[in-house]
């Protein structure tokens, strides 16, 4: 009888232990508020804390004339790049917010000098660029830009991880973008586009006896052209992948289910489409 009561005494502790552990943590859960820090993971191998991050930011502001200009060319790293044209821009806008991200706050605040913008006048062009170092260990670096340009400049831009977007631009663009999306609206006017893991999804009006080419290796392709467009006509799709075609008449046309080619109107400009591993859907709109 004497062991049995020990047992039961022993069973009891260590149930009035276990759920202290939980109303304590839950008492510190409920305080937190949004306050940031410490995450607190209850597991079954006990409790596992995990670092917290902190994130500064600044802003970067500036405008520049446009005399003699005709081109815009960003080159980012990573986060996010809009470039939208106006019929009444005089001159090109930039705003640019750019953050650091450390394990405390006193070091995500003293690398925030380390990322910059630097601005190039050129001959002909206006180059943005981000500046930051090449060691990044422990670090996160991230600007979001936000451009105005006039509508008839011709717009390059690049990055390295993030989404790009190109708006209401009525001359030729040159996108590149290695990790994220490129979204084109709204664009007048030929140029390339190309994704290596991301997509593409574009509307676009290609003026007489241009082209446009468009390629991403993993991921989908959407692009919408007028019906009235005229180019000779190729979308392919390597390994992966299908392609759909709605409201646009061809002639000459070859389809597969992994292959299009064709003729839209006279055959004046041309549009090249491909993928690697991924969709291929063309729609045309009045």
């Amino acid at each position: 009888m004497n062991a049995i009561k020990t047992i039961i005494n022993l069973i009891s502790v260590r149930s009035v232990s276990i759920l202290m552990i939980f109303l304590c943590v839950g008492i510190l859960l409920s305080c937190s508020g949004s306050v940031s820090g410490p995450e607190f993971n209850i597991s079954a191998d006990g409790f596992n804390i995990s670092d917290p991050e902190f994130t500064v930011k600044k802003t970067f502001k500036d405008d520049f004339p446009i005399e003699n200009h005709n081109r815009l060319n960003v080159e980012a790293i990573n986060g996010e790049v809009v470039v939208t044209g106006q019929d009444d821009a005089n001159r090109v806008m930039v705003t640019a917010h750019l953050y650091v991200t450390s394990a405390s706050r006193e070091d995500a605040e003293l690398h925030l000098e380390d990322l910059d913008i630097l601005v190039t006048d050129d001959t002909n062009e206006i180059l943005i660029k981000t500046v930051q170092p090449e060691n990044i260990t422990g670090l996160k670096y991230l600007v979001e830009y936000d451009i105005i340009v006039p509508n008839s400049f011709e717009v390059v831009a690049s990055q390295v991880n993030g989404s790009i977007a190109i708006l209401d631009i009525q001359n030729n663009i040159d996108v590149w973008n290695k990790n994220g999306d490129i979204m084109l609206s709204g664009v007048i006017g030929g140029g390339t586009a190309h994704v290596e893991n991301g997509r593409i999804e574009g509307s676009v009006v290609l003026p007489v006896n241009e082209g446009i080419d468009l390629s991403v290796i993993n991921g989908g392709l959407d692009l919408s052209i007028p019906k009235s467009t005229s180019a000779v006509f190729s979308a392919t799709v390597v390994m992966n992948g299908e392609i759909m075609v709605s409201d646009l008449e061809f002639t000459e046309s070859t389809h597969t289910p992994m292959a299009l080619t064709g003729t839209l109107a006279n055959g004046e400009g041309f549009v090249v489409l491909s993928t690697v591993n991924g969709n291929i859907e063309i729609m045309g709109f009045d």
